[in-house]
């Protein structure tokens, strides 16, 4: 191009200082000639040069896509990174609760290895307090003061009973007796005991459908439980305020029962983990944390449902749904069996337990009521004596006892004396005492702790001669 533009330039200069007169055709020819060739270098290097330009062009193109691409996996990677993030966070977050849910359940297993063990000994105990209260107070006149200090012995160690019972339903979540009940006269109950004891200032309000519909369940575990719900109600009120039971008949397959509060009520966080086994939010030795948990477990041991409702400053709602089951003439809306009386008869008692303590009350029931009473502490011992001439009208035979136990012990017996009547006595009314009572005749199971009335009728059942 420079070329170009200096022969031009000299050719101009050259016309200024000459005529193209001066010059001859072939010098003209010449002149084109060479003025074409600088023309055609000129632009095969403008050409060049731009194609040179639409290269470097692409390259940036290519060289900007390049980046945009690398951009753009780069915020996908960052994407990736931050969902993986969440990822592990989500999995450490359910690796938490699982680790909290075993060892929740690590502890309810031990637990109930504890209430196991514990409940048996303690009916023990409670069976001897309430067999040997029950038996003086038939001695008693009755209102007298003994006879009402009696009366309060043998609710005390009822009420014991009861809360061993329902340790055991929150271990096992499963029920340990079933039967008819209508919850209308359990919370009847309750408000009776609380109107002594918690009710001092709370207003209470009941509204019971009169015409409430029967369900199946065990009445010691419930009534437990919505004791547990009624002090709840009554410590979120230390005050004054409303407590209030109610009952309806939500259609023919369910019924309903509610208790409501006026409280302090609960925060969401609080509410989340009501249910948690040994969570309170009452001060130390004040609370265990089983409360909600024994409630929970005992609803869902009847195939109930369990919902609470509570906001902070308005109080706590607590609804319970059981199945409904159909109306039975044990709730007394026909007339009722007479229950039987004592036996008539002086019987000759064998009593197997390793328990020196029900030994010892149990065969000073036994013979309060004019029986005599034969003890064998194990069932190895009552299999020997039974397999002399020893002609016992009627076997007391403890489930639970070292050796061969009940289990062991009752087909052994069955073997050596096919009718012999047999009362089968344990603290768990569990599946295992139940399929081994309805697995040989003549047997009947008597839960602990029981009363002397209690005795009496399963010792009138079974020796009563049948016509």
């Amino acid at each position: 191009m420079l070329g170009l533009l200096s022969w031009i330039g000299q050719s101009m200069h050259e016309k200024t200082q000459s005529p193209f007169a001066s010059l001859n055709r072939e010098e003209l020819i010449v002149r084109a000639e060479q003025g074409a060739a600088v023309l055609v270098e000129a632009i095969k290097e403008l050409a060049f040069e731009n194609e040179e330009k639409a290269k470097r062009a692409a390259e940036l193109e290519l060289a900007n896509k390049e980046l945009a691409f690398q951009n753009e996996e780069k915020v996908k990677r960052a994407a990736e990174l931050e969902l993986a993030n969440k990822e592990l966070a989500f999995q450490n977050e359910e690796n938490t609760k699982l680790h909290e849910r075993l060892f929740q359940a690590e502890k309810l297993e031990s637990l109930g290895l504890l209430a196991g063990g514990v409940a048996h000994d303690m009916n023990n105990v409670l069976g001897a307090i309430l067999g040997l209260s029950s038996a003086m107070q038939n001695f008693q006149v009755v209102d007298s003061p003994a006879w009402r200090a009696f009366d309060t012995i043998e609710k005390a160690a009822t009420r014991g009973g009861k809360l061993v019972q329902s340790l055991l339903v929150f271990t096992r979540n499963s029920l340990p007796e079933e039967r008819v009940l209508n919850l209308n006269e359990i919370l009847q109950e309750e408000v009776r005991i609380l109107a002594h004891t918690t009710l001092s200032h709370v207003r209470l309000t009941l509204d019971m459908d009169s015409e409430l519909r029967p369900i199946r369940g065990d009445g010691a575990a419930l009534t437990h439980a919505i004791m547990n719900l009624c002090v709840n109600a009554v410590d979120a009120m230390p005050e004054d305020g409303t407590l209030t039971l109610r009952t309806r008949n939500i259609d023919n397959a369910w019924i309903e029962v509610v208790v409501e509060d006026t409280g302090s009520g609960m925060s969401k966080e609080v509410l989340k983990r009501a249910f948690d086994p040994f969570f309170t939010t009452k001060e130390v030795g004040k609370g265990t944390g089983l409360g909600l948990s024994v409630v929970n477990r005992t609803v869902k041991a009847h195939q109930g449902q369990l919902e609470i409702q509570s906001e902070p400053g308005h109080g706590t709602r607590v609804g319970i749904r059981f199945p409904a089951c159909e109306h039975s003439p044990y709730l007394g809306e026909t007339a009722a069996e007479p229950r039987p009386e004592s036996s008539p008869y002086a019987l000759s008692v064998l009593l197997v337990d390793d328990d020196e303590l029900i030994q010892s009350s149990m065969q000073a029931i036994l013979e309060l009521l004019g029986h005599s009473v034969t003890v064998a502490s194990s069932g190895e011992e009552a299999l020997s004596k039974l397999a002399t001439d020893f002609q016992p009208d009627v076997v007391i035979l403890d489930l639970n006892m070292p050796g061969l136990g009940g289990r062991g012990t009752l087909p052994r017996l069955r073997a050596l004396r096919p009718t012999l009547p047999l009362i089968l006595s344990t603290g768990q009314i569990d599946q295992v005492a139940i399929d081994l009572s309805r697995a040989h005749p003549h047997v009947t199971l008597l839960p602990k702790p029981f009363s002397t009335r209690d005795l009496q009728e399963k010792l009138a059942v079974l020796t009563t001669p049948k016509g």
